[in-house]
């Protein structure tokens, strides 16, 4: 892990988060307008990376503006930032200290001067385009395309899995103790799935104000479904599904979670964005009456 450099790394995961925002942005409805403006959104993080670029290489970069006067096709644009993103994370890896630390003079696209060092242009790419695949993600997240979960975290995880501890199982205790382990953890379960379920009945009390029935589907611990004021375990057709664990929920039913980052880190699945975001303030209501009083 230690072989390789912090800016390595960090390009490496944009090339990543690229990859998993695209994939999201595949499910847009070709027919909404706000397909274009997520590609243009998009297409400007590659203008500007292709503008540093050509900066640190001492080239012309040929654009008057870091925005096209159109739209490419999605596939294009994700042909082009695939490429771009394996140019970065290989130039990265040749750099050495001195590269680096060396200054650069430019002129930006509006005419000003400028200077940064070859160190600050990589930092300001990489921070760049995660600005904007934010906005991206409020975007898809508002158009009933649930955003990737493109953390860091998750990114180092699961590239580079033997240094995070992920690929080595822990030894196997005695089959008495797992199954002492399991007995007990399924009662954990079924109190907790009570709980919840309890909660919920107070909060929601004699009719709910979401209008509309909804289901947590709890990853295998079981179901909550709330069909005005009947709260049951029952698996049921809901018009909106939130798929999330028990101790997640119990996190936001507490207060200690909420909905968009949840939504956002991926802890929170939705079976349809436009939906949820109607339920929204009715679903935060619901939640602060489950919260503990202080």
């Amino acid at each position: 892990m230690g072989a390789v450099s912090t800016l390595e790394r960090l390009f490496k995961y944009k090339a990543w988060a690229n990859e998993e925002l695209l994939a999201a942005m595949r499910r847009f409805d070709d027919a909404s307008p706000a397909k274009e403006i997520v590609i243009r959104v998009l297409n400007h993080t590659y203008i500007v990376d292709r503008i540093f670029a050509a900066t640190m290489k001492g080239t012309e970069h040929g654009y008057a503006s870091a925005n096209a006067p159109r739209a490419p096709a999605l596939e294009e644009l994700s042909d082009a930032i695939k490429t771009s993103d394996q140019w970065y994370v290989d130039y990265v890896s040749r750099l050495d200290d001195a590269q680096l630390a060396e200054s650069i003079d430019f002129t930006f696209t509006d005419g000003k001067p400028g200077r940064m060092t070859r160190e600050e242009m990589l930092m300001h790419v990489t921070i760049h385009g995660g600005g904007h695949r934010g906005q991206i993600s409020w975007i898809l997240m508002t158009n009933s395309v649930t955003p990737p979960a493109d953390g860091l975290t998750r990114y180092l995880h699961e590239a580079e899995a033997s240094a995070r501890r992920r690929d080595a199982a822990p030894p196997a205790p005695p089959i008495a103790q797992r199954q002492d382990q399991a007995t007990a953890t399924k009662a954990e379960e079924k109190a907790s799935l009570d709980d919840l379920t309890g909660r919920l009945k107070t909060a929601v009390g004699a009719s709910s104000s979401l209008g509309k029935t909804l289901k947590f589907q709890l990853n295998g611990d079981g179901f909550i479904h709330i069909d005005g004021g009947s709260v049951t375990n029952e698996n049921k057709d809901a018009d909106l599904t939130l798929t999330i664990t028990l101790d997640d929920l119990n996190a936001i039913s507490q207060g200690k979670l909420g909905l968009v980052p949840a939504v956002v880190s991926g802890r929170l699945g939705v079976s349809d964005m436009g939906v949820a975001l109607g339920l929204q303030n009715e679903m935060q209501t619901l939640f602060a009456r489950m919260q503990p009083a202080l």
